[in-house]
């Protein structure tokens, strides 16, 4: 392949991912000005190691990072090195997913990112039996925020909030009330609607 190739390849890949020159040294190892200048042709021998890292950072293989495939696989290889498996789990204290859900991003997903399985019904119609919520726990909490708590050793699906003074409410379809005795395990980010059992 040829460094023109290679440094239009690079590009597409870091740009799909939302990555900047930055964020991918970062993840690769590889400085900044080197990703700059290879993406720009030079160096005109970069090496098999350095490549590697650079597919590493980006999350996809070294073959198709250089193009060891067909080129008219090139988009399908970047559009499916843009879903991200994340785990489902049961419960909260499980260390083994029971399922994966799949969801197509612009970016790598953290790994703060956790599914679970709801079971029962929580704040309804929103949330409801069968869904799967997708929690992140490093998220910071912004009024409105649906989030994964746990009070008395029960899981439940709260709305989060903060008053003019300062401070913190859970709502339900019970009502409102204190963080006291509350531990948030995560901010909902999306869920996935369970339409039919099957």
């Amino acid at each position: 392949m040829t460094l023109e190739t290679l440094a239009a390849r690079l590009k597409a890949f870091r740009e799909a991912k939302g990555l900047t020159k930055y964020r991918l040294s970062k993840l690769s190892g590889i400085s900044e000005t080197y990703i700059y200048r290879l993406e720009l042709g030079f160096p005109k021998n970069p090496r098999r190691d350095t490549l590697q890292k650079l597919a590493r950072g980006l999350n996809i293989t070294l073959a198709q990072l250089v193009g060891e495939t067909a080129p008219s696989d090139t988009w399908q290889l970047v559009e499916q090195s843009l879903k991200a498996y994340i785990p489902v789990y049961a419960g909260i204290k499980d260390m083994e997913p029971i399922d994966y859900v799949v969801s197509t991003r612009a970016k790598i997903p953290p790994e703060t990112l956790r599914g679970y399985r709801i079971e029962g019904l929580f704040l309804e119609p929103e949330i409801r039996d069968g869904d799967t919520l997708i929690v992140d726990s490093a998220t910071t909490l912004v009024n409105g925020d649906l989030v994964l708590v746990e009070m008395e050793g029960e899981i439940a699906v709260e709305r989060y909030s903060e008053d003019s003074d300062g401070r913190q409410w859970l709502a339900d379809n019970s009502g409102k009330y204190h963080l006291e005795g509350v531990l948030i395990h995560g901010v909902i980010t999306e869920y996935v609607r369970k339409l039919r059992q099957m």
